[in-house]
């Protein structure tokens, strides 16, 4: 049904009316997301993603989870065990104690640099023709000698002589077990007395979609912005009703959970809350509310709705990341950008070979 016309170049349809050029169509229509820190610590990050939509952030949300690398214990070798934990808790227990993992980017605006601010690339396995390059090995030697119980965590967890001479071969490796409180590391195993525990673990480079437990974040929520919206016109309703009245109005706004709506004492009305609060806005609390305190014809009271951008969809996203501390939140969030950029730049080199990459 289509033809090329060889004098103006483009597509005629059967008729001859010229068609419009998708590809073009398609950088018109380009859009630019923009990233908008709300909150950081060295767990979490909440921020905004707007100028996009869902399917966007949902890719987002998901190559934070299982497309940034991160170095977890892979494998376990047990000399000796007289626990009461047997050898696979052990392995399974170590393999799911978080590394701080900076050493494994090597590629995106995020790549590790050691002290001396030199690059140093961590291979995955099946690439490293050496095993110093793609692995870690950490060794544990413990016993108890006391008549009290010997809590083995992972302070007793030290990087192998073959990476060098400790305590230096910790800080040059740049991998450790993370600490979230000095005072309280993470405990492996309890020894009674005269029992021990010696074994060699060696940690590897790997994705979240291989194992949960390379992936470097705890948590990771997106919800739509909410817009809140109030029934004028059933508020007046209400307040004109000699059985309701302005009573009932502050008695329903005072049941709502705080972050939705408020009462204006010096108007004597009710009105949307200076900052709404994402958690309760699409819980449907305050509608179940006015349901059951005023009829079912007023569970329209407040609506609340996404917010949306100019075709009607919605385009603005709060995210919510917790990370179990491998990787620091702008790190894993910059990379995760990285890593979705790049896909799409394979995805379009695939669909158009002779077209200039475009995303990264």
């Amino acid at each position: 049904l289509e033809r090329k016309d060889k004098r103006r170049g483009g597509s005629l349809d059967r008729r001859g009316s010229r068609l419009s050029d998708p590809h073009s169509t398609m950088m018109q229509s380009v859009r630019k997301p923009h990233v908008e820190i709300l909150e950081m610590d060295d767990y979490n990050c909440n921020f905004i993603l707007t100028n996009t939509d869902a399917s966007i952030a949902n890719a987002l949300r998901k190559s934070m989870i299982s497309e940034v690398p991160t170095i977890c214990i892979d494998l376990v070798e047990i000399e000796e065990n007289s626990s009461c934990l047997a050898d696979e808790f052990i392995a399974h227990r170590l393999g799911l104690i978080p590394l701080i993992s900076t050493r494994a980017i090597v590629d995106g605006p995020c790549r590790y640099k050691d002290k001396n601010d030199q690059e140093k690339i961590f291979m995955w396995h099946h690439e490293a023709d050496e095993d110093h390059k793609c692995e870690i090995k950490f060794e544990l030697n413990v016993r108890n000698t006391d008549d009290a119980p010997l809590e083995v965590t992972t302070q007793h967890l030290y990087v192998s002589k073959e990476h060098g001479d400790p305590p230096m071969s910790q800080a040059d490796c740049d991998v450790d077990a993370v600490q979230y409180d000095p005072k309280w590391p993470i405990v492996i195993a309890k020894l009674k007395k005269n029992q021990s525990l010696k074994l060699t673990a060696i940690a590897k480079k790997g994705l979240g979609k291989m194992h949960s437990k390379w992936s470097p974040a705890s948590g990771v929520v997106f919800q739509y912005e909410p817009e809140v919206r109030l029934n004028y016109d059933k508020l007046e309703e209400i307040r004109k009703d000699p059985k309701l009245g302005l009573a009932s109005l502050q008695k329903w706004v005072s049941d709502c959970p705080e972050g939705l709506v408020r009462w204006n004492s010096a108007t004597q009305q009710v009105q949307v809350a200076n900052s709404v609060y994402t958690g309760v806005a699409f819980s449907n609390e305050c509608e179940n509310l006015a349901k059951a305190q005023f009829g079912p014809e007023f569970f329209d009271l407040v609506s609340v709705q996404a917010k949306c951008g100019p075709d009607g969809t919605p385009n603005r996203f709060n995210f919510f990341v917790e990370t179990n501390g491998s990787l620091a939140p702008m790190i894993l969030i910059r990379t995760a950008l990285y890593e979705l950029t790049r896909k799409l730049d394979i995805l379009e080199s695939a669909l158009n070979p002779n077209a200039d990459a475009r995303f990264v």
